[in-house]
């Protein structure tokens, strides 16, 4: 047997302690590792944590070394990369995931060497779709830990298949990243470690090839490791067995010389039986996943799309600023931060970040649209222009509210054919438009000028990608006589859906189509939780309290012909306490209050919920009844939708196999989860709400979380979790989310998966709009209308529409949002604008392995594209 040893750290940038008080460490660990390879040609290798990250945060302070780390980088004696920063696999979108790599891949590459390895050692539990990631950057293997069983796999070396049916070769370390971390210059502690890992791996693979990683939590190197591999050779050198100083390559590659006839695993790897994945992670800190969801939101489908769009008529687009301002998101997405199992004081951090990010994106959205409209050659005779951008590639129609500064609050809107279009009055204010205006010194003081702040809501319809002007006309006004979308106090209706409310404020939804009533939505659930950041748990007896039977207040907020709005008031009694053994008798109120809001042209029936939470240490979901019968759900994970057991089996043997956790059908998601029986179904979708659990199986009911409030970062003998403590007992008091918070999440019935992305995408990723005030009418270069890019195919979800890093082109990222093939599909593009199309890969490198693609005058021709498969096409710009 061969064993390869290998000298590495793995490095949480920030968890108990901050980011500021790691990089204090960072910086010593760094100069002495730069000292000992420079001084002692036998210490080979250092393996930093496959991120690079470190080489930032390490030159901001100590930018004298750069050219001396550059020169060990090169050589491959400090290994980093892939990653830009270790990734939670679950929570960050797919588009995320692919900037982590795009951009750490980039930063290896400029100091001479990256890690070709999918290295993932702590990330809590694997991602189904990372096969087809790492795949699209030309990484064939992947080392992972956590969320692999021996139900699973019965080797170490084993083919992981993607979604997409995408492989690569999975390398399992059945005893983590620190299997050889008490390797010493003491025998009798190198031969355990040794004797350790033959048990724990020999049984596991016929390649004989043994990994043993020397490293642990920002471990700086063991010096000793060439004496200790020398000793080593010379006591087990008789029996066979040869120690190496290695890498992970090297290790790899001596992998492949052997037999290649793994057994095949498809799917995500979340079983906590030998390590905790933290199966419940996705309801802590909601508030932060929460802007977690905006700031990648932000990016993706606006600053960059916008951004893409200007540079079609020669706008500057600002790649440098636009990745800072993602590093700032990716930074937060480490597994041990968005997880959030941190300290306050490094969420608080984590926040700044947020909103470093969001401020960058916010301005260059203003920025772009401002020039986009500036360019454009509107109408003078048809009024005051409102444009509004379609950011994904789709046709959409849907409910726009607008917000528009006029001087009267009557008016018609007109497309720019000019035909009429219905609007809804929502709000009118005076205003002083001087107050919108920056005064100068040189000028003085403006003169006040009366406007009206309007607000009013309409359904545009939107072709493709880019963008459609409709104009206010402040001369006439027309009366519209529809009818109101609330039939009476409890129960709105459009063509489409029928809602009643119930006396409790649960709600029953009637799908006009299939005649099917979905009795028992929208009910709160709330539990004590005795849990930590890691994990929810109840208590030993907990008292559980619905919303079901309890007199709520129903009362109309607004209503009319294309929206209406009804406000609920939940007031409920919890107990003030929770405790490992029980929750407390005595109770304080909670008020909780949801926003219903229908449209007259959707399915989907939209509600905002605001909780003023002043309880510690509990959990409130919200119920939707499924009614109908079905072993299996739906879910959107990152490129598209995964079907996933309502029931699990483990439930019933977990404790008495000593697994290191309950697994149970809690799980973390994307934009929506639903449940669909072949004719009827109901889905759920969420603005950044993670996380859902299915209960009832056979007959499920989808449990959305909505807050989770804990007062410990750790704690020991948990329900769900017995024995040890993960992370500190250490107080997190902004953890248990005391005061005000909002969350947004719609239902829809539907009639076939097929609606599901189209649906959650209308409501995820809503229609931009933009005003100019001050507007030349004069010939420029950009019509009032103008789709650069245009599908219609709802089957197929948007990633990322952007500039390739190193040339002008515009990169579009699709995906097929089912888990079945989609055929035939087309895609329309400006020739004018564009000279060429290619296939890419997630590098953005031409690729012309699809012989399904084909391009006939300005059309692209795609005749399959696979289950879940990610599709680059990188549009080159006419000069």
């Amino acid at each position: 047997m061969k064993f390869h040893i290998v000298s590495h750290t793995h490095w949480d940038r920030e968890w108990h302690k901050t980011f500021e008080e790691y990089r204090v460490k960072l910086i010593r660990v760094m100069d002495d590792l730069i000292d000992l390879l420079e001084n002692n040609e036998n210490y080979l290798s250092f393996m930093f944590d496959g991120q690079t990250i470190i080489l930032e945060d390490y030159l901001e302070i100590r930018p004298e070394n750069k050219e001396r780390l550059k020169e060990l980088i090169e050589q491959k004696r400090i290994i980093v990369g892939p990653w830009y920063i270790q990734p939670d696999e679950f929570i960050p979108s797919g588009e995320s995931l692919i900037r982590n790599l795009l951009i750490g891949i980039n930063i290896a590459e400029e100091f001479g060497s990256v890690m070709n390895i999918g290295y993932l050692p702590d990330s809590f539990g694997q991602s189904a779709q990372i096969p087809q990631v790492l795949k699209g950057f030309d990484i064939n293997d992947a080392v992972i830990w956590r969320g692999i069983s021996d139900e699973d796999i019965n080797e170490k070396e084993f083919y992981w298949e993607g979604l997409d049916e995408t492989k690569v070769l999975g390398h399992y370390l059945p005893l983590g990243y620190e299997n050889a971390k008490w390797l010493s210059l003491k025998m009798d502690e190198s031969k355990n470690v040794v004797e350790t890992n033959i048990k724990a791996q020999k049984d596991m693979t016929h390649t004989g090839q043994i990994l043993m990683l020397c490293g642990y939590d920002q471990r700086e190197p063991n010096k000793d490791l060439p004496i200790i591999i020398k000793d080593l050779n010379e006591k087990y050198g008789s029996e066979g067995y040869k120690f190496i100083f290695s890498t992970l390559e090297d290790y790899i590659k001596d992998v492949k010389k052997t037999s290649m006839d793994f057994e095949t695993y498809k799917g995500e790897f979340r079983k906590g039986k030998f390590m905790r994945v933290h199966a419940s992670i996705g309801s802590t800190r909601l508030d932060i996943k929460g802007q977690n969801f905006i700031s990648q939101r932000l990016y993706e489908k606006y600053v960059e799309p916008l951004s893409s769009i200007g540079t079609l008529y020669g706008s500057y687009y600002n790649n440098s600023l636009i990745n800072h301002g993602w590093k700032n998101i990716i930074q937060n997405q480490a597994h041990d931060s968005i997880g959030n199992v941190c300290t306050d004081i490094t969420h608080d951090e984590m926040e700044m970040r947020y909103n470093k990010s969001n401020q960058i994106g916010t301005t260059i959205i203003e920025e772009k649209t401002n020039e986009i409209l500036s360019n454009i050659n509107f109408q003078s005779d048809k009024g005051i222009p409102i444009t509004v951008f379609n950011t994904i590639i789709n046709s959409r129609k849907d409910t726009l509210v607008i917000e528009a500064l006029l001087e009267s609050t009557k008016f018609i809107l007109k497309d720019d054919k000019g035909l009429e279009c219905d609007h809804q009055l929502l709000r009118t204010e005076k205003v002083d438009l001087n107050d919108y205006m920056i005064e100068s010194h040189f000028v003085g003081k403006n003169e006040s000028k009366e406007y009206y702040k309007v607000k009013f809501s309409f359904t545009p319809e939107i072709e493709g990608f880019g963008y459609k002007t409709y104009y206010i006309n402040e001369v006439k006004f027309n009366n519209n006589n529809e009818k109101s979308l609330i039939v009476n106090d409890n129960t709105l209706e459009n063509e489409y859906i029928k809602i009643n409310i119930n006396k409790d404020g649960s709600l029953d939804v009637l799908d006009k189509e299939n005649d099917k009533t979905y009795y028992n939505q929208h009910i709160f659930k709330e539990g004590g939780n005795a849990g930590d950041e890691y994990d929810y748990s109840p208590p030993v007896k907990d008292e559980v309290i619905y919303s079901k039977g309890q007199i709520a207040k129903i009362e109309k907020i607004y209503e009319g012909h294309i929206q209406s709005q009804i406000k609920i008031t939940y007031s409920l009694n919890f107990p003030i306490n929770t405790y490992n053994e029980y929750r407390s008798e005595k109770k304080e109120n909670t008020v909780i209050e949801s926003f219903i809001t229908i449209y007259k042209n959707s399915k989907r029936l939209d509600i905002k919920t605001v909780i003023n939470n002043n309880i510690k240490d509990h959990r409130i979901q919200v119920l939707f009844d499924g009614n109908i019968e079905s072993n299996i759900h739906y879910v959107d994970q990152q490129f598209g939708v995964m079907e996933r057991e309502n029931y699990l089996k483990q439930v019933e043997y977990w404790r008495k196999e000593n697994w290191q956790e309950k697994y149970y059908p809690i799980y973390n998601q994307h934009k929506f989860v639903g449940v669909f029986d072949g004719k009827n179904g109901l889905q759920v979708i969420n603005r950044g709400l993670p996380q859902y659990e299915i209960l009832d199986e056979g007959k499920p009911k989808i449990a959305l979380t909505l807050l989770c409030g804990t007062s410990y970062m750790g704690k020991q003998d948990l329900v769900n979790r017995p024995g040890r403590r993960s992370g500190l007992h250490v107080k997190t008091p902004k953890s248990n989310m005391i005061g005000k918070f909002e969350m947004e999440y719609s239902i829809c019935p539907i009639n076939s998966i097929n609606e599901m992305n189209i649906n959650a995408e209308n409501y995820v990723y809503p229609l931009h709009y933009s005003q100019l005030q001050n507007i030349e009418y004069k010939n420029k270069g950009l019509s009032d209308t103008y789709y650069p890019i245009k599908i219609k195919n709802p089957l197929l979800g948007t990633s990322a529409i952007k500039k390739a890093e190193s040339d002008e082109g515009i990169v579009l990222r699709i995906y097929n949002s089912l888990n079945e093939n989609i055929n035939d599909v087309e895609i329309e593009y400006d020739g004018e604008k564009f000279s060429d199309v290619n296939l890419v890969n997630l590098k953005e490198e031409n690729i012309n392995t699809n012989k399904n693609l084909k391009i006939i005058k300005n059309t692209i021709y795609i005749k399959r594209i696979k289950s879940n498969e990610i599709l680059n096409l990188k549009f080159k710009q006419n000069k």
